[in-house]
């Protein structure tokens, strides 16, 4: 059975990492998508962590009580943290699917496996941020959030926020290595040069 990580969660795989920084400077904001939004807020409610009270912007589910949420970054991230903040309790959601590295992005991908899924509180303060299961969260380029409610209609979401370690490694610098390290193998051994080590 897949483990269902809450806030108050005390596994220690899930320990959150204090070093961890606000990733708001890594992420790609004009290109911050949000699938069933009555209006198109989303690029509002991503905001720095010291922002994450604000309650001037939401967004709001359309048809169901669900939306997707997709967050580009400018370069390689390790996330160690997701903070997910409702407007209210009679709009909250309390459920949360991540999947990271995922291209071309609709409703069907809510029936394939995901990296971790999550039972959220209203966290109207902000303060219960969900922690992630380390390995799972390695190495990544985009993050695409299904939230949802099982007993509110419709949602409303006031506040996305990512603590994570960067990598300084762009996208594309991670894409070159992945496509030239195959080629390793087809290096003659009696042609490589090796420095010397005292």
């Amino acid at each position: 059975m897949q483990h269902v990580h809450g806030p108050n969660c005390g596994c220690a795989e899930y320990m959150f990492n204090e070093d961890a920084d606000d990733l708001y400077g890594q992420i790609e904001i004009d290109k911050v998508d949000c699938l069933n939004e009555t209006a198109q807020n989303i690029k509002q409610i991503i905001r720095p962590e010291k922002d994450k009270t604000q309650k001037n912007h939401y967004v709001q589910s359309d048809l169901d009580s669900e939306i997707i949420i997709i967050i580009p970054f400018n370069e390689t991230v390790r996330i160690r943290q997701i903070n997910v903040v409702s407007l209210n309790e009679q709009s909250a959601a309390n459920f949360m699917k991540a999947y990271t590295n995922i291209s071309n992005v609709d409703f069907g991908l809510i029936e394939t496996p995901c990296a971790e899924q999550f039972v959220l509180s209203p966290n109207l303060d902000g303060q219960f941020g969900n922690a992630v299961k380390v390995s799972k969260f390695e190495n990544v380029n985009n993050l695409v959030l299904y939230i949802k409610s099982t007993i509110n209609d419709p949602i409303r979401i006031s506040y996305v926020g990512l603590k994570g370690i960067r990598t300084f490694q762009s996208k594309q610098l991670a894409n070159t290595i992945y496509e030239l390290n195959p080629l390793a193998k087809q290096v003659d051994p009696d042609k490589v040069v090796f420095d010397s080590v005292c």
